[in-house]
């Protein structure tokens, strides 16, 4: 198979009080704790988003909604009580590591959402309806889709430039803004769970692998962030291997393109 053209899908450039106003924040309250290795000595926790729902009895948990790190020991016993809770409700979990996140997210804007693209998350995509369809029809096997839950949504449009709290930071927009009372009415947005890697970048391929915590060490002085065709797997939508740079071949950039969806800039790679 002949590789195509890659793109980074990104962000446009834009002023961070900018960027809280129109992209907001997403909230993943329940996932794995970080970890305090006892195997390489590091203190570590990922930033995995997994597309399976967290079962009502694990919510009540307190690691399960704290991040702060526990023992590897702990780490285990967890993960394995995780994945016990999560086989009643007939899903059967892989590997887990320290930082996975699980669904439900919880979507905050200071304006109203009217974009195609929401830059709300890392390690994820929020997107409208017509941007799903567009990953249903062309890349379905390399993503899944998880409908967000609105939680606090502004009343007004996102007219730029973004004022500045009084706070002066940016995420406290959320908290300064008249919001919307009810969220009924809003158009639904979902997170796009990215399922799929590159093959390692020149100089990415990790030096080892704990075989406690599972972290990889990588060279970041000899990784290349570059995109070649050797890596390509023939996915459609995927991650370039240890980043969270989501990348598109170039029919999936003109499926976006044709519907102008907004938002969003494709980056050569």
């Amino acid at each position: 198979m002949r590789a195509p053209k890659f793109w980074v899908l990104d962000r446009p450039d834009c002023t961070d009080y900018d960027h809280s106003l129109i992209n907001g924040s997403l909230e993943h309250p329940f996932g794995l704790p970080g970890v305090k290795c006892s195997v390489c000595g590091e203190t570590s926790g990922g930033m995995r988003i997994l597309p399976v729902t967290c079962p009502a009895a694990l919510r009540r948990r307190k690691q399960l909604t704290n991040p702060w790190p526990i023992s590897l020991e702990a780490h285990k016993t967890l993960q394995n009580l995780v994945r016990r809770e999560f086989a009643k409700h007939g899903v059967k979990l892989g590997a887990l590591f320290p930082g996975d996140s699980f669904q439900p997210s919880y979507l905050s804007v200071p304006s109203r959402p009217r974009v195609d693209f929401l830059w709300s998350s890392l390690g994820s995509l929020v997107v409208s309806q017509r941007v799903k369809t567009v990953f249903e029809q062309c890349a379905l096997n390399d993503v899944a889709f998880s409908k967000v839950k609105m939680r606090k949504i502004g009343r007004r449009e996102a007219k730029l430039p973004a004022p500045i709290p009084s706070t002066g930071e940016p995420e406290d927009l959320i908290n300064e803004l008249p919001l919307l009372t009810s969220t009924a009415g809003l158009e639904p947005y979902y997170e796009v769970i990215i399922l799929k890697d590159s093959g390692f970048p020149p100089g990415g391929t990790p030096k080892s692998i704990c075989a406690g915590c599972g972290r990889p060490e990588i060279d970041d002085a000899t990784r290349k962030i570059t995109m070649t065709s050797e890596m390509w797997r023939g996915e459609a939508v995927f991650f370039l291997a240890t980043t969270l740079y989501v990348i598109v071949t170039d029919p999936v950039k003109r499926l976006l393109q044709k519907i102008g969806a907004s938002n969003v800039v494709f980056n050569k790679i």
